[in-house]
């Protein structure tokens, strides 16, 4: 039988549950079953996150699973207007509220990322070597691009529609275009 670990070693309903725990957080509230049964059924940032954390398990599956893991993120993108590159690297702990417009290229999500509307992560050119790193507990808000192989610093804040082409140390709070330090803890 094939283990439905995901890249962080956990298993598929560990993850799962972290990416629960962590809307929960943001709502304020606890996972019971019905704040569960909500977020499969009538949460589309939670069900375009459950849809990743599918696409790395069929990825798990002898012969025929990189093919369905293809579709399915050709699938997820068709269906919400959005993508997670196949070859991104998402730890537990994914928040996406609204899944709109997002497009993260090759990066590494590190855990209790929130991700809001219109963020983009990519690369400055298609030869360019590396990617991004975003640090657990960061908060990209709506609109915000983060171009080139940088490092997100853990617990930063990227500001509405900043645009980041250098480093943010841990803590900070980066804002504007390009994105200048404004705080940091």
């Amino acid at each position: 039988m094939t283990s439905l670990s995901t890249a962080s070693g956990r298993g598929f309903i560990a993850t799962v549950r972290c990416d629960l725990d962590l809307f929960a957080h943001h709502e304020s509230t606890t996972v019971t079953m019905g704040f569960a049964v909500r977020m499969i059924l009538l949460t589309q940032g939670f069900q375009f996150v459950l849809a990743r954390r599918i696409q790395d398990a069929l990825a798990r599956i002898p012969i025929v699973g990189r093919p369905l893991r293809r579709i399915w993120w050709w699938w997820t993108c068709r269906s919400f207007g959005a993508e997670i590159a196949i070859g991104c690297t998402v730890s537990p702990g994914l928040y996406i509220p609204h899944p709109y417009g997002i497009v993260i290229g090759v990066c590494t999500l590190g855990e209790n990322v929130a991700i809001l509307q219109n963020v983009t992560i990519g690369s400055r050119h298609s030869h360019s070597p590396g990617h991004a790193r975003i640090g657990r507990d960061a908060y990209l808000s709506a609109g915000s691009a983060i171009i080139g192989a940088i490092s997100i610093g853990e617990g930063a804040m990227i500001g509405a529609n900043a645009v980041v082409l250098r480093d943010v140390p841990n803590g900070a709070v980066a804002v504007g275009v390009p994105a200048r330090i404004v705080a940091a803890s």
